[in-house]
């Protein structure tokens, strides 16, 4: 075990640039996203060196929490899943500069993410005319979901990539339909209701409301902080659905039931209804 003040020196270290990045994820450009990232990455990589430990025993230890043991404190909202990837950022380009010779015009983060193991793993690096070809790709004005499909073409020719997890899916099929029925009911509340009408119809506070509109927010990504879940069994519908789902989805650590969701429901989708809850808490924004 690292000293634990060692650890809270690092976390200190790496919390601005963090926030930075949760904070304006939805504003700034992939090139800048990727950039915060080399700088969360090159402080793993300086202290992994240093201390001369296994990269996933400081993720660990920065993060604190464990999915076997519940009584380990959490120290960090910072996950190992998004510390690798700073890490694997920092280890792909020696420095910015280079991620503004080579992605100056990267669509979205996620097209990255997808092309990674194109950029660092040794089985399946390009080189030469074929890096060419991704890195035109990934600065190319094609829609973030069109470039997608052709580097998973890529991983399917390459990589080989044949999902098994995919037969898992239907065990979130209750999940996905509530979650679709929520969506539509919603959807109707702001475009059929006056806004004094859902107010005395709906009996459901605004710190509620917020409460949930972050919590739906906070399956997007596993990058972003969790609020604290709401305990409550006697809601209005379509809150208490929507409550159902949210339970289910974070009280497990492992985000394995809440990646197959978003395979099921994009996030995007998950996204729009975050904003749309959201808007259930003024005349202006319902209107």
């Amino acid at each position: 075990m690292i000293n634990s003040n060692t650890i809270n020196t690092i976390i200190k270290e790496i919390t601005p640039h963090y926030n930075n990045y949760v904070g304006n994820k939805s504003t700034i450009s992939a090139n800048q996203s990727l950039k915060i990232m080399w700088d969360i990455g090159d402080i793993l990589k300086s202290q992994i060196e240093k201390l001369n430990v296994p990269p996933h025993n400081l993720y660990r230890q920065i993060y604190g929490k464990s999915e076997s043991n519940k009584n380990i404190l959490q120290k960090s909202y910072i996950t190992r899943e998004f510390q690798g990837r700073c890490f694997r950022i920092r280890n792909i380009f020696l420095s910015k500069k280079d991620i503004d010779l080579q992605l100056p015009n990267l669509k979205s983060f996620t097209c990255f993410r997808e092309a990674m193991p194109f950029f660092d793993n040794d089985k399946y690096k390009f080189s030469g005319a074929q890096k060419e070809l991704l890195l035109n790709l990934l600065n190319s004005n094609q829609k973030a979901s069109s470039i997608i499909n052709e580097i998973k073409q890529l991983q399917k020719k390459y990589i080989g990539i044949k999902n098994t997890r995919t037969q898992r899916l239907k065990e979130l099929n209750v999940e996905k339909e509530k979650f679709i029925f929520i969506y539509n009911e919603i959807y109707r509340i702001l475009t059929n209701l006056e806004y004094d009408k859902f107010k005395k119809n709906l009996d459901i506070s605004n710190d509620l409301i917020i409460n949930f509109s972050q919590l739906t927010s906070a399956l997007v990504s596993e990058e972003i902080v969790t609020p604290n879940l709401i305990k409550s069994n006697d809601l209005p519908e379509p809150f208490e659905s929507l409550n159902v789902i949210l339970n289910k989805l974070f009280s497990k650590e492992k985000m394995t039931e809440r990646s197959r969701f978003r395979r099921l429901i994009p996030p995007e989708r998950i996204s729009k209804l975050s904003d749309m809850i959201f808007a259930l808490t003024e005349r202006k924004l319902f209107e």
